[in-house]
This record gives structure tokens, sequence and C-alpha cells, in this order.
């Protein structure tokens, strides 16, 4: 409902929409909600742009990650909501063609948000979140992202395997079940440490295996 106030006669004019059309009360006076103009002959601001701009731009930033756009998700990565310099107050996560929502859990302090689960292979979701800053001001953020298809799924087989008694010249190998194309990418996500702090190499037999030895032998 809009109110406006007459500059003669000081009563009011209401105004709103009802079915489609608008309806005008008007209490007193002769001047128009729709027509009426300021001193300088330009219509008047919506009021809520002009309170907007009162209020000033929110200094709460939210980040989804992913991003926008991200492809090829892995259904276990970490997707997550996070507001910088202000509190989340709502996050909802959908799939896009069913519209159902993931549940999931908003951190104590209201910083962060993540799903509860990992999600659904070969899937499209929309992330929404809401922020305030402490003076209340508010701040949306949207991203759709989508999970990785099972044409893009692989399995590694990690030899030796857990708690082997091997000798000194013996590799850390994982043979993959079908051929890697990014092998940079598919090399940052694994990680192998030495209690000896040797520093550990990849190298690589074919597009199928990956063997880690220390730098130097």
């Amino acid at each position: 409902m809009i109110t406006v106030r007459k500059r003669h006669t000081g009563l009011a004019a209401t105004a709103g929409v009802l079915g489609g059309v608008l309806a005008v009360t008007v209490l007193g006076g002769t001047s128009s909600a729709a027509t009426s103009r300021n001193d300088a002959g330009n219509p008047p601001k919506p009021q809520a742009r002009v309170d907007q701009a009162a209020a000033g731009a929110s200094d709460a930033r939210i980040r989804i990650t992913p991003g926008q756009g991200a492809f090829n998700v892995g259904i276990e990565d970490p997707v997550k909501a996070t507001v910088s310099n202000g509190k989340l107050t709502k996050v909802t996560m959908t799939a896009v063609a069913s519209g159902a929502e993931i549940p999931g859990t908003l951190s104590a302090d209201g910083t962060s948000w993540k799903p509860n689960g990992r999600l659904e292979r070969a899937t499209k979701y929309q992330v929404a979140a809401e922020a305030e800053d402490a003076k209340g001001r508010s701040v949306t953020g949207n991203a759709t992202i989508t999970t990785v298809s099972p044409a893009n799924n692989f399995i590694g087989h990690l030899s030796p395997e857990d708690g082997s008694t091997v000798g000194v010249g013996m590799p850390v190998t994982v043979n993959f079940d079908k051929a890697i194309n990014n092998k940079a990418a598919v090399e940052s996500k694994i990680q192998v440490s030495s209690s000896s702090g040797q520093q550990v190499v990849g190298h690589w037999f074919n597009n199928d295996r990956l063997d880690f030895r220390p730098k130097n032998y």
C-alpha cells in the first residue's frame, strides 16, 4: 500500500492493487497519486528506492562456493555459503529439475552454511543466500552449480594396502579404472606425506597409473 501526502490539504490518499486493478481512495484534496509531481516538475521517486538510497548498501558480503556456473562439481566437494561483515539470515539449496530442497546447517555464529550430506550426480542446484550487516541492511547472493556426471567418474585402486610392510623402494601406486585426461587436476587431489619429511613427487605411467616416490632416493 502506498500513502501519498497532499501538499495543499495535508490529507492522505491510499492506493492498492486488487485483482490487477489499481484502486485509489481519496480522503481529501484533488491531487492524484499516479500523476503527482514535485515542485521541480519531475515525477516523485518510489519510496522504496528513496529509503534504500538513504540506508546505503550493506556491508555484508556473501560468497557461495564453488561459485556461479561451476560444472563437474564432486558430490562430496565442499559446497557452502559464507558471509563476511554480517550474518546469514536464510540459505536455501534446491535441485532445479525437481524443486526438492536440500537440508543444510547454519553455523552457530551465522557466518556459514553447508548441506548436510553429499549431493546427487549429474544434478543442477540453485543456492540462494540472504544476509544482514550490523545495521540490519540486507544483501542477497545466488549461484547455480552442476555436479559431475557418471561418465566423468573414475575409481583409483591404491597399493600397497594399508598396514603393509614394504621395502624402501616401493612406491605408492594408484591404478585408475579409466584413462585420465586432466592429470594435473587428479594429482592435486591426492596427498602423500612421509614421517621423515621427505618430499614426495608423482610420476605418471600412460594415462591410468600414478606413482608417488621420494624426490631423492
